[in-house]
């Protein structure tokens, strides 16, 4: 069972084939339209926003002096790292840790522009500093769906950690989601 928290694309054909994958949920940046008796769709959204039910607010990690005005911010349930011109200290990574919010590594795009010493320095940083990390593909069309444990294997390869990162793609994304239903007030 397993969960993809960056989805940027609302093409039915994708939502089918990760229901074939065994996804049990998808946290989309897209609107998905019409409600799925076998994927539970929830909606990503960037910055501060008030919070509503089935909601996951994020933030992304690539400026450092935006990430330490919205560190603290209770409202933000995590921080997504995508490719960019800087990513989060390790200082701010610890920032992120003790404030209890989750730290989202997006893998297919450091894949896609071949910046995979940037994805081995992140996910290493990450692994030193975070127990909410989460491992994502990243989906933005159907070929991008693949098998998570594959990234899994890929980032053992690059990382020399089978399980944390199985950690990070199986448990922690299905904490998030209860967390963040919890905190938008659906179950008192």
């Amino acid at each position: 069972m397993f969960i993809e928290t960056h989805l940027a694309t609302h093409d039915d054909y994708v939502l089918r084939s990760l229901v074939r994958l065994n996804y049990i949920a998808v946290v989309s940046l897209a609107k998905i339209k019409g409600a799925r008796d076998d994927l539970l769709v929830l909606r990503k959204v960037r910055g501060l926003r008030r919070r509503v039910p089935f909601t996951i607010v994020f933030i992304e990690g690539n400026n450092r002096y935006v990430l330490n005005k919205y560190i603290a911010n209770d409202n933000v349930d995590v921080v997504t790292i995508l490719p960019g011109p800087e990513y989060p200290s390790r200082r701010q990574l610890s920032i992120i840790e003790d404030e209890g919010k989750y730290v989202e590594l997006v893998a297919l795009p450091f894949i896609r522009r071949g910046l995979i010493g940037d994805l081995s320095k992140v996910a290493l940083d990450i692994m030193d500093y975070s127990t909410k990390a989460i491992l994502t593909l990243g989906m933005e069309s159907i070929n991008d769906v693949k098998n998570p444990i594959d990234l899994v294997n890929l980032m053992t390869l690059i990382t020399g950690d089978e399980d944390y990162w199985i950690r990070a793609i199986k448990n922690n994304p299905l904490n998030l989601i209860v967390d963040a239903i919890y905190k938008s007030g659906v179950c008192p």
